[in-house]
């Protein structure tokens, strides 16, 4: 058949059409296929439509022939991985809510006909208190351009006023750093980079920060960069908030312990301390989070004594207010 009404991009129109209308129990025969190619303004003929059939299945994608047609027998994610991808999205308070309608019904689409169907039925995407940066995937691309080229990026930072609006940080300085790499904690993406300025490790809310883009200087700090460890990092860094790094002895009640070791991690030193307490030996970074989340639990520091002391006048500070 001579190469007429999009006859070149057919067998792409034909597999489509199989990835988002079949599966085992909705399978597609070669009259059908041809109905729906034409409906897109594609002339096709039954014959045509075995040959391509062939040439997917030769091609490698998992095209089977059914009794009563052809359908996509395998897909790249199963259900349960579409709705653990789906709740994630939906869980990202630094995506906005028309964005996560938008990576929702992407996600849906790459599911089977009845998957997709049981899909949306459980989906329920959540109205976001925040409207979230809408130009946050920009950034994202631009900090990925500025690791593959090995360049600086610079950026305005944003902040929350007392009138509830988000406004550039420092009347609008350009902070310029040498990304590291990026990370999810706390709910939150960050960038962490080295900063020019400081000439130190420092991280950046990925959603507050705007007018973003690739310099032309090649990326500076590489011991600091080359002794980061994101694991460690942030685990060190509670609610990503900064504070100099210490290793501390931290003392709670036992029952704690699977709340203590899901935040720092199971390799920390952990020993028992009388009948009903437990000691642990952790590296953080210490900061008022730190003392915030300590208090939180029913935990306190107890080694070296001067962090303890810190720790002591933060919470006489607490009762004074």
């Amino acid at each position: 058949m001579p190469h007429v009404g999009g006859q070149k991009f057919k067998i792409l129109n034909e597999y489509q059409i199989l990835m988002e209308e079949s599966d085992e129990n909705h399978q597609i025969n070669a009259v059908e296929m041809t109905k729906r190619l034409k409906a897109k303004g594609i002339p096709a003929e039954r014959k045509t439509v075995y040959r391509d059939m062939d040439i997917l299945m030769d091609a490698g994608i998992d095209v089977v022939k059914g009794e009563k047609g052809y359908y996509i027998a395998s897909r790249v994610f199963e259900l349960a991985e579409l709705k653990l991808l789906v709740d994630a999205v939906g869980a990202s308070k630094f995506i906005s809510t028309t964005k996560t309608k938008e990576l929702v019904d992407k996600l849906t689409g790459l599911a089977s006909i009845d998957d997709a169907a049981q899909l949306s039925r459980q989906v329920v995407v959540p109205e976001k208190t925040a409207a979230g940066n809408e130009k946050i995937f920009y950034t994202i691309d631009v900090i990925y351009q500025c690791l593959d080229n090995d360049r600086k990026m610079s950026f305005k930072y944003q902040e929350w006023t007392l009138t509830k609006e988000m406004k550039p940080r420092h009347g609008g300085k350009i902070y310029t750093v040498s990304p590291a790499f990026l990370l999810r904690n706390d709910e939150n993406y960050y960038l962490v980079a080295f900063d020019d300025d400081s000439k130190e490790i420092r991280h950046y809310r990925v959603d507050k920060m705007i007018s973003a883009s690739m310099a032309l200087e090649e990326r500076s700090g590489v011991k600091e960069r080359e002794a980061l460890n994101p694991h460690e990092y942030a685990k060190q860094h509670i609610s990503m908030f900064s504070g100099d790094e210490r290793v501390v002895t931290i003392r709670f009640e036992k029952r704690l312990i699977g709340v203590v070791l899901d935040k720092f991690g199971k390799e920390i030193d952990v020993r028992p301390d009388g009948d009903s307490h437990v000691k642990a030996r952790v590296s953080v970074a210490v900061s008022p989070q730190l003392y915030g989340w300590l208090t939180g639990i029913g935990a306190t520091i107890c080694f070296p004594p001067e962090e303890e002391a810190k720790f002591k006048e933060y919470l006489r500070k607490i009762l004074g207010m």
